[in-house]
């Protein structure tokens, strides 16, 4: 561990220790979990004088300083723990809210809290990134609770804190910190975790988070290497000052591909020549705060994007909400957007989402373009029209089918994505051309090859983004031959959610890989499928890029059992593109290029086909 604050190198070394030691992938942090007393608000000192006056009106004598080995445990336990070890009784519930309510009071009558120094402008680098904040405290203190938006605004949007009422188990248990995770989606690799306690660092770590000690109390630095924290700055002011350093490491030593962000010029070009060739009188582009920062150079080429207004989100699924769409509304109608205007989505699968559909209701339509910047986002949400946001919990709820009026493909932006973001969008390639074509599947195979030349794959991208767009232009609605895009999907929703109810969830693109496992071998049970058709897609697709463990690329493994059978044919049945809820139905394919759809299946063939996807993924 480091004496002083880390020095840049401190920090490079300590990301790749992290990622040695839970195998997560490179460039996937896009998250902070954040705790309150200590790190947002010098609020301890006034905790542990409350703490200790409490405790010693109750005829208990203690040290004020024991209080700060106890921060981030819930009132309760703290009660509990001091009461069994002294007088070796628990506290009735009734007698806990008593207590912790005199504990209170004492707080609040010494005054308002000072905000943390430094604490602003740790916030500040972390909106300035695009990352998603979390508040993750073990308090209930509404004095300070109630001041965040005051004190920090806009740092914490709506439903996005987990507070000692939100949980039954507080700190050291990692609980706090996994609901933290649940309010943006997210996965333990995806965030890191800032906290000034030493249990509040043992939860971080247990979560699988990296997480970061500030040593802002009294508690010596021994204690927080004790609890096994990545980092140790010794104060919020100089871990404000490395954090743009620190969230610029987290996304280098990416997986190398070949890609390279050479062709941004070209894509600058044709974006240009379709704008002008559409003949509209404004232009109003929509993009995210990870894309513009990471595309700046597209940006500053591109003579209609650097004259258009840009409206900028915030990325992550838990921002695709109708209060973001309403914003959009009003921000193209405060810029003078009109019918005759146009929108420009330049994003992944969240920005062509809501971007679409805010073009598709706006003024009742204006024509609107995606420029993909993701791999998936290329070769599954960019085509085909669908549009949408999520309503509350539930994704895509509320929409419309309404095809862009262009969509302008390139590898160059993939430049900046990580080894495991391509495969994520590789799977939904892959399976493109097991319901399209034997040629294409056999040319993806080579999944190395491809990933490795850039003209190769932008190519191979059109093929995938010409197929999906004859299919949906056939059948805008999903009534029919669009079903054969859910191949693989049926399953692989299932299990995206049972390992998101886990906390585990697997990536979006990982999950399908799996899911048309499981759609290949019961193509093979029903459908009389040749099993080398299965055989090749093992070994050279699945096992060699999808099929690793998390020391090797970050992936969690799809560990189930026959326990989970009941779990994941109950999801199976409420897939959104059953036409009977309860009633899963598969799409299979008789060979490469032969896709059926709504294929009734027993339940004993899925019980089948699960043993089967379980032993040949080695569980």
């Amino acid at each position: 561990m480091f004496q002083s604050a880390p020095t840049s190198d401190d920090m490079r070394q300590a990301i790749k220790a992290y990622r040695a030691r839970t195998g997560y992938k490179p460039g996937a942090q896009h998250a902070a979990l954040i705790d309150m007393d200590g790190v947002l608000y010098d609020s301890m000192k006034y905790h542990t004088l409350a703490w200790q006056r409490m405790v010693s009106e109750q005829g208990i004598k203690c040290d004020r300083d024991e209080f700060y080995l106890y921060e981030g445990m819930t009132g309760k336990a703290t009660i509990d723990l001091i009461w069994r070890r002294e007088r070796g009784v628990s506290v009735s519930d009734d007698e806990v809210k008593r207590l912790y309510a005199i504990k209170a009071r004492y707080f609040v009558e010494m005054g308002r809290k000072e905000t943390m120094p430094g604490a602003d402008r740790m916030l500040q680098a972390l909106m300035d990134a695009g990352w998603d904040r979390v508040l993750v405290t073990g308090s209930a203190q509404s004095s300070l609770l109630e001041r965040l938006d005051e004190d920090y605004p806009g740092a914490f949007v709506a439903g996005r804190r987990v507070t000692a009422l939100d949980v039954t188990h507080g700190k050291p248990d990692p609980e706090p910190y996994l609901r933290g995770l649940q309010k943006i989606s997210a996965c333990p690799c995806e965030a890191i975790v800032i906290e000034n306690a030493p249990l509040g660092v043992r939860a971080g770590v247990a979560a699988g988070c990296f997480t970061v000690a500030v040593t802002t109390g009294p508690i010596p630095r021994k204690e927080f290497e004790k609890e096994n924290a990545d980092l140790i700055f010794p104060s919020m002011t100089a871990f404000a000052e490395a954090l743009p350093t620190l969230i610029r490491l987290f996304s280098e030593d990416k997986e190398d591909t070949g890609l390279t962000s050479s062709g941004l010029s070209e894509l600058a070009v044709g974006i240009d020549d379709i704008c002008r060739k559409a003949d509209r009188k404004g232009w109003y582009v929509i993009t995210d705060t990870n894309v513009e920062t990471a595309l700046t150079e597209l940006f500053a080429q591109s003579e209609v994007l650097s004259a258009s207004p840009r409206f900028t989100v915030i990325p992550g699924e838990g921002n695709k909400t109708p209060q973001t769409l309403i914003n959009i509304w009003q921000w193209l109608s405060d810029n003078g957007a009109t019918r005759q205007s146009g929108v420009i989505n330049v994003g992944g699968g969240m920005v062509t989402d809501i971007g679409g559909f805010a073009a598709a209701t706006f003024k009742r339509g204006i024509p609107y373009i995606n420029v993909p910047t993701t791999l998936l986002g290329a070769v599954d949400a960019a085509v085909g029209g669908k549009t949408a946001v999520n309503l509350g919990s539930l994704k895509n709820e509320v929409g419309a089918f309404v095809e862009p009026a262009a969509v302008v493909p390139s590898a160059a932006p993939l430049a900046s994505l990580s080894y495991g973001e391509l495969l994520s969008g590789y799977a939904e390639m892959i399976k493109t051309a097991l319901i399209s074509s034997p040629e294409l599947y056999k040319e993806l195979r080579n999944i190395e090859s491809v990933l490795n030349t850039p003209q190769r794959l932008e190519k191979l991208i059109g093929r995938c983004m010409d197929f999906k767009a004859q299919v949906t232009a056939s059948d805008l609605r999903e009534g029919g031959q669009r079903k054969i895009l859910n191949f693989g999907h049926t399953a692989g929703h299932a299990f995206e959610a049972l390992t998101r109810e886990r906390n585990k969830p697997l990536p979006h693109g990982v999950a399908i890989a799996y899911g048309m496992l499981t759609a290949l071998i019961l193509s093979h049970i029903v459908k009389n499928m040749p099993t080398d058709i299965l055989y090749n897609y093992i070994s050279e697709v699945l096992r060699p890029y999808y099929h690793k463990t998390a020391q090797e690329n970050g992936y969690y493994p799809l560990s189930i059992t026959c326990d989970d059978y009941p779990r994941l044919l109950e999801l199976m049945g409420h897939d959104k593109k059953n036409a009977i809820t309860g009633q899963p139905r598969f799409v299979l394919l008789e060979a490469p290029g032969k896709p059926i759809t709504d294929v009734e299946v027993s339940t004993a063939d899925i019980k089948t086909a699960l043993d089967i996807t379980r032993d040949m993924l080695g569980q």
